[in-house]
């Protein structure tokens, strides 16, 4: 038998061969196309990884004019069932916001005039209440709104 030579260490190896001239010569396009990303991804653990984000400085660098720009408001609107909002309304309540017993005070004196005047204030209070409640399950701000007509003199 033949005596056998001592076999050499990775670390003796590697120190006589200068690594960063061989990975001068590596195609790193070829060997990442080799790569599985599906497995590779299926071996994050995403929660782990989310762990490790600081949410302050992520939201520091959001935009947020930019990521409201992109929304499509006339889509989002077309969306929101109206009907189903307003059966959410509180009528009750609306009533009894609108002073309806002032209203119906202000009848019983006999001058149609100022009953017409008062339902009128109150129509508008009532517009008014069903409008802000409108704008705020749509989240609309009132300072964005258009003023609307002048009033007449």
């Amino acid at each position: 038998m033949s005596p056998r030579l001592p076999r050499p260490s990775l670390d003796g190896l590697l120190g006589l061969v200068d690594v960063n001239a061989v990975l001068d010569h590596v195609d790193l396009d070829r060997q990442l196309e080799r790569v599985d990303l599906d497995a590779l991804l299926a071996r994050i653990d995403i929660n782990a990884l989310l762990d490790r984000v600081d949410i302050q400085r992520l939201l520091e660098r959001i935009d947020v004019n930019e990521l409201v720009a992109r929304i499509d408001v006339n889509e989002l609107v077309s969306k929101v069932d109206v009907n189903a909002i307003v059966a959410r309304v509180d009528i009750d309540d609306l009533v009894e916001r609108t002073e309806l017993g002032a209203i119906i005070a202000d009848s019983t004196s006999g001058i149609a005039q100022r009953v017409l005047d008062s339902v009128r204030a109150h129509a508008v209070a009532l517009d008014d209440v069903s409008n802000r409640i409108v704008n705020r399950l749509l989240r609309r701000n009132p300072d964005d709104l258009p003023a609307g007509p002048a009033p007449r003199p």
